[in-house]
């Protein structure tokens, strides 16, 4: 059996249709875990008449009302399977998805995350996400290389994600301090402690990106998205210069837009005080050391700077 944990909020026009795609598995030896966060839009309404219909859903109310991550962490813990798949309440899978992602997992015991390819929808329609067709993940399955940084990096994206809750339980678990890219936080720390498995073979979840109440549509405060806690990753990135490139340039893209706001001034200098601008591109280092110019620059070739909120996700 396999658990699949939904944190949910106020995806009233979404859920639905997210049980639905995981009840339509080919794969049926599963467990639905879904934490909701009190919503207000009748999402719980919902959920809730769906596990009467079927009793491998069950439905729990949020104890620590503090956010995403809390809930992320609460839908683990009433799991009962050793393996955990991911999903979000907006998000689907096509139906052999977890067919494919359980063969994954039979064939790489060894690892401590598993994932799977994706792309994005729109309504109705999937758009192709041709980064899977292209070098190092050209038809890639298989386990990641040791030392991943260089070339590889982290292809792992939630709704498309397994982990063994062993190693979730043994690297602690999501950071409830990390608001913003709390998953993203638990993929290197996973990534770093274990072996880790990737199958790009099939783009076979879908990221809805018309979805309600998105959190990439808000603005999150410094101190609780990811850069903010770079002091966690001090051995990992002095021990590893591959891994200290690859986390420093993804702290650099989500700390960009802050360098627009005079609020966040102060707290943005300790933390590039940490990066090591040795190891990044000359581009990226102009960037910070003359953020206005970089902007003007940008509107000079006619490219928009992306707001805050759409900038976060990093790159």
């Amino acid at each position: 059996m396999i658990s699949i944990v939904i944190p949910l909020y106020n995806k009233a026009q979404s859920i639905t249709n997210t049980i639905r795609s995981l009840q339509r598995q080919t794969y049926q030896d599963f467990e639905i875990v879904v934490v909701d966060g009190y919503s207000t839009d009748g999402s719980l309404e919902q959920i809730q008449q769906l596990s009467k219909q079927d009793p491998r859903i069950h439905v729990y109310m949020q104890v620590n009302r503090h956010g995403v991550t809390p809930a992320r962490n609460e839908t683990v813990e009433h799991a009962q399977a050793e393996h955990i798949a991911f999903i979000d309440a907006d998000d689907r899978w096509d139906d052999h998805y977890l067919e494919n992602l359980v063969a994954l997992i039979h064939d790489y015991p060894q690892a401590g995350i598993w994932g799977m390819a994706y792309s994005t929808m729109q309504g109705e329609q999937v758009l192709v996400d041709s980064r899977w067709q292209s070098a190092p993940y050209n038809d890639f399955r298989g386990l990641l290389p040791a030392n991943p940084w260089r070339e590889w990096g982290c292809p792992f994206w939630t709704s498309a994600t397994a982990i063994s809750k062993k190693a979730f339980n043994e690297v602690g678990g999501f950071d409830n301090s990390i608001i913003y890219g709390e998953d993203i936080d638990l993929w290197y720390r996973l990534i770093l402690n274990y072996p880790a498995a990737f199958d790009a073979t099939n783009n076979m979840a879908y990221y809805r990106t018309d979805a309600e109440n998105r959190a990439c549509e808000h603005t999150f405060p410094l101190n609780i998205h990811i850069p903010s806690h770079i002091d966690k990753y001090k051995p990992y990135r002095l021990a590893n210069t591959d891994f200290r490139a690859f986390f420093d340039r993804q702290m650099l893209y989500r700390l960009f837009p802050y360098t627009a706001d005079t609020e966040y001034q102060n707290a943005l200098k300790p933390i590039l005080q940490q990066i090591d601008f040795s190891l990044q591109k000359k581009s990226m280092c102009w960037r910070f050391r003359f953020p206005k110019l970089y902007r003007f620059y940008l509107r000079c070739k006619g490219k928009e700077d992306k707001h805050l909120e759409q900038y976060q996700g990093g790159q």
